[in-house]
């Protein structure tokens, strides 16, 4: 039980948090704006987590560029298509969350906030233009984990 337990990720230096909640407040507070302007602020949810992993876990796969837009663009982009073709039920979505997981995976684009995208899409029913608008957020994410890495000497992107 005791290695279920352990806490396995290095303890961050003061410096690293305090430019890490940096990032994070001003990340969130420009998808806040965003989320006013779609006027689909759950959107917050699954961009929220990807600034966690981007300003958090800079190192994982997970928050690479590639994953963070392409994860985004893609359970996006397919939780879209099959909301559009499929019956708006239960069923539709949990078939919808599983494909989407499996895209991500087979392309090597998993990010996990991403997963979360289908589910928004369902529960606000959501039209094409998230998908610009989910684009733009990943983007911006990306940008400002670039400068404030490279303003803390982290290295980002890590691969």
């Amino acid at each position: 039980m005791r290695r279920f337990v352990k806490i396995k990720l290095p303890k961050p230096t003061w410096r690293e948090v305090v430019i890490e909640f940096a990032g994070a407040v001003l990340g969130f507070g420009i998808l806040v704006g965003l989320g006013d302007l779609t006027q689909v602020p759950l959107l917050w949810a699954p961009l929220g987590g990807t600034l966690v992993l981007v300003f958090g876990s800079h190192n994982s796969p997970y928050s690479q560029p590639m994953n963070v837009l392409g994860g985004h663009l893609v359970s996006a982009g397919l939780g879209l298509l099959l909301l559009s073709i499929l019956p708006h039920n239960h069923v539709s979505l949990v078939i919808t969350f599983g494909l989407v997981v499996v895209a991500m995976r087979v392309l090597r684009l998993t990010h996990p906030p991403a997963g979360a995208n289908p589910i928004v899409i369902y529960l606000t029913a959501a039209s094409w233009a998230v998908l610009p608008a989910l684009a733009i957020g990943a983007l911006v994410i990306l940008v400002l984990g670039f400068y404030v890495h490279k303003f803390s000497a982290t290295a980002y992107p890590a691969h």
